[in-house]
């Protein structure tokens, strides 16, 4: 991808005692305008969050496969990313947490000092797993996508109590992600 020169949404406006895309944090911190390039590596529609206080999470936009989306944001941001019917955490650089850095090149070779902000790319990729989990969230999608009672057909499964155990809480996850981000969706 070639560098992006990164636009700012205030067309040019400073934040007072500060410079562009600065200003001060809780305790005194300098706290930086960051611009990103979400992409969604995935086949899965995918539920961006950021969360700019520690006990509040809000849905940012849904990302289809294979979109992106250009968001400028702030280096206190946090941002993690959901499949948008599972709840099941997407990754970033092999993390479930990505926590914005600003990145800044000269404007000019011959004026190393002089710098400008570059939008950089943020892939968004599935998380790694093993045989066994990635078995149990295919079985416990299927199972949520092609029949009225679930866990009826699990507790049939002859299968072992730990596996059922497994699927049964996958199946809650994936219920109270739906409901409670339905809700945040229709704000």
């Amino acid at each position: 991808m070639a560098l992006q020169i990164a636009q700012n949404n205030r067309d040019g406006q400073q934040l007072v005692g500060l410079g562009q895309g600065q200003r001060q944090g809780h305790q005194g911190s300098l706290v930086v305008e960051v611009y990103v390039l979400f992409v969604n590596t995935t086949n899965r529609t995918l539920d961006l969050y950021w969360v700019c206080d520690q006990d509040r999470e809000n849905i940012y936009l849904t990302l289809k496969p294979f979109e992106e989306v250009r968001v400028n944001t702030f280096s206190t941001h946090s941002w993690f990313f959901r499949d948008y019917y599972t709840g099941e955490r997407m990754h970033v650089r092999s993390r479930r947490i990505f926590q914005p850095i600003r990145v800044r090149i000269p404007k000019n070779p011959q004026h190393p000092e002089q710098l400008c902000d570059v939008r950089s790319q943020v892939l968004i990729h599935f998380p790694m797993r093993s045989l066994r989990e990635n078995c149990l969230w295919l079985v416990a999608r299927w199972l949520i996508r092609t029949s009225n009672a679930p866990r009826r057909i699990i507790h049939n499964y002859h299968i072992p109590a730990t596996l059922k155990q497994q699927l049964l809480l996958l199946l809650t996850t994936m219920e109270s992600y739906s409901r409670v981000a339905g809700t945040r969706r229709r704000r």
